[in-house]
């Protein structure tokens, strides 16, 4: 007599399906779309006021459901600035780290420029903006980007120089032994020693740089006025005004948006910048940040950094380490 076989378990069998399994993924996945879309609406809706004709006159609204845009202004104009700032200072801090030449030349030139207060620079710089682009609100917002810029890139700039000059002999001596290329020497050895003091440098950079917007948000030379919307502007505003409750309402915003900031970027990028640490021991304390294990667990970041980021990676370091051999 043989034996029946065993019932399967109603649960047991639907755990195979896909619906369920896919479920989770699909939610973790959600507050990284919806992040996503409002970084390029944000985008989109800067963009559209920076081709509108300058005005007369900037009329800041006091009124609360005005704050969350003029917080996007101001987001804006520090992330483009920094952006900027993180090229240049890449670039400027890789030149003299590795030419004596241009090292004698350019180190001082950045002293002098760091030593330079940028307040001096605010007239010429939004003089010369709205002469190149007459009649449009792009001069003024690129005058107050390239302001904000000088007063990040300067710091920046010499944390990448420093990072590079203390590298120590023994890492550079192994690039020659495996014959790395420059691109290889860039991408493996130069940017990981550069991540960290960068990093902590950027955050610096980023703070003193809500300091400069208030100068450059509320510019009057003579009769003309270069205000633009942002939180400073409402801010100034407010207090030109002897308005109590913007004024709390604009303060409470701007200490949402920098702590916002500080754990949805800034935290993230710290813990990932820790992998690049140059220690023989490994630190038994780690840290977490929940913004980071949620990248980490998204499908949809995993199936884009395997099937788009991984091979253009490799073609470029394939095709550049060719170039160099």
């Amino acid at each position: 007599m043989t034996p029946r076989p065993a019932r399967r378990h109603p649960a047991k069998v639907l755990s195979w399906r896909i619906f369920p399994q896919a479920t989770p993924s699909l939610l973790k996945d959600l507050p990284i779309f919806l992040a996503a879309f409002s970084v390029f609406y944000a985008f989109l809706a800067v963009t559209r006021y920076w081709l509108t004709p300058i005005s007369p006159q900037t009329n800041i609204d006091l009124r609360p459901r005005a704050l969350p845009t003029y917080a996007i202004f101001s987001v804006v104009h520090i992330a483009i600035a920094y952006f900027i700032s993180l090229v240049f200072s890449i670039v400027y801090g890789y030149v003299p780290a590795y030419s004596a030449k241009a090292e004698r030349i350019m180190i001082p030139l950045l002293d002098t420029l760091q030593s330079i207060p940028v307040l001096s620079f605010l007239p010429g710089v939004m003089l010369a903006m709205v002469g190149l682009f007459p009649g449009r609100r792009f001069g003024i917002e690129l005058g107050a980007i390239l302001l904000v810029f000088s007063g990040q890139a300067w710091n920046m700039a010499f944390s990448v120089y420093s990072s590079l000059k203390s590298i120590p002999s023994e890492m550079h001596e192994v690039a020659e032994v495996y014959r790395w290329s420059p691109w290889q020497r860039l991408m493996q050895l130069q940017l990981p020693f550069m991540a960290i003091g960068l990093v902590w440098n950027s955050m610096i950079s980023v703070a003193s740089a809500w300091f400069y917007l208030i100068a450059c948000e509320m510019f009057v030379l003579g009769k003309r006025d270069f205000g633009l919307p942002g939180l400073e502007s409402y801010l100034q505003t407010a207090a030109n005004a002897a308005d109590t409750r913007p004024i709390v309402r604009g303060l409470l915003v701007m200490i949402g948006v920098i702590v916002l900031m500080d754990q949805l970027i800034w935290r993230p990028v710290i813990i990932w910048a820790e992998k690049f640490k140059f220690e023989q021991v490994q630190s038994a304390r780690t840290q977490r940040s929940p913004v980071l294990d949620l990248l980490r667990s998204s499908r949809v970041l995993l199936l884009i950094v395997r099937r788009l980021i991984d091979p253009a990676r490799e073609r470029l370091n394939l095709r550049f380490a060719r170039g160099w051999t």
